[in-house]
């Protein structure tokens, strides 16, 4: 049963939260999620993005002629305050390259720094410590309210003197979101559903890719997260995850005069597959991949990412 609970928790991340990105200095990486007998741990992992083809202004898809690329090393911590709440940090490193001509091939730097937490109110067949002795949550379905923010810690539009060296979005970023699990097979399959806001705040420019230039506010419109996920535990070792998810981000605001025709949604799918050589240690290979068909998004990039993850838990002290 001890493995089982934590398969399930992994499961919550493998495939369901994943991020739709930009090309540069965007994410699909996140944050893994402890199960509550697990007190921390440590992940260590690298994505790598190819870009492949475009969204424009009126949904139309098209392929990009030329190859575009990012690989990104992260690593993160989680750390269980209590019963309820859990938070951490991720710090990843980008490296931009391009074989357009013209333009600089690559660049690289240290990417944001985010920072997530979860309160979770149900835990759903998840063990737990009560006093001496381990104990079942049987409240059901697994729910938790999920909070972040996003240091603008890389390097944006602002300062990188080209596109190939940004690393960064250049906002401070919140967002609030909720996370539910329901269990259809016991032990065996669940279905996920995970929703989040994001919010960014504006800024102000004094350069615009290193150029001095006359000082204007820029922000982000409001954007959306969902994914819809399917587990499978195939057994106590190993356990695959599908889901299906996007985004839609309203328009830009210059001078809080909105961008025409600058609003943004994406629809991507993901799939995950995780292994436990020791009952502490996991591994965990995904991918996700934008559908490259008219309408399925817009003003956005699509590409086909791959991304391995290795995670050490520590357990709770006897």
């Amino acid at each position: 049963m001890k493995k089982i609970s934590l398969l399930i928790t992994v499961l919550l991340i493998s495939a369901g939260t994943a991020k739709a990105q930009s090309c540069c200095g965007g994410s699909f990486y996140d944050i893994a999620v402890l199960p509550l007998d697990k007190k921390a741990l440590f992940n260590a992992g690298i994505n790598y993005d190819n870009y492949n083809g475009v969204w424009d202004n009126t949904g139309t898809w098209k392929k990009i002629n030329y190859t575009s690329y990012q690989v990104k090393p992260v690593v993160s911590a989680v750390y269980r305050f209590n019963k309820l709440l859990q938070a951490g940090a991720s710090l990843p490193y980008v490296f931009n390259g391009s074989e357009l001509t013209g333009l600089e091939p690559n660049g690289s730097g240290v990417g944001d720094i985010s920072v997530n937490g979860r309160l979770e109110i149900f835990h759903e067949f998840q063990r737990y410590k009560s006093g001496k002795k381990y104990v079942q949550d049987s409240k059901t379905p697994y729910l938790a309210v999920t909070f972040g923010v996003v240091l603008p810690t890389g390097r944006s539009d602002e300062l990188a003197m080209t596109e190939a060296e940004i690393t960064g979005k250049g906002f401070f970023m919140t967002s609030l979101g909720v996370s539910v699990m329901k269990t259809i097979i016991k032990d065996k399959f669940q279905v996920a559903l995970d929703l989040g806001w994001h919010h960014s705040f504006e800024k102000n420019y004094e350069k615009n890719y290193g150029v001095p230039t006359a000082s204007f506010s820029k922000q982000l419109g409001e954007k959306l997260n969902y994914g819809l996920s399917f587990n499978y535990l195939i057994n106590y070792w190993n356990a695959a995850s599908f889901s299906v998810g996007g985004f839609t981000q309203g328009a830009y605001k210059i001078n809080d005069v909105k961008g025409i025709d600058s609003d943004e949604r994406s629809i991507f799918l993901t799939g995950s597959y995780t292994y436990y050589p020791v009952p502490d240690i996991r591994i965990t290979p995904s991918f996700k991949w934008n559908i490259p068909y008219d309408n399925l998004g817009k003003n956005a990039l699509t590409s086909l990412s791959l991304v391995l993850n290795a995670v050490y838990y520590i357990e709770l002290l006897p």
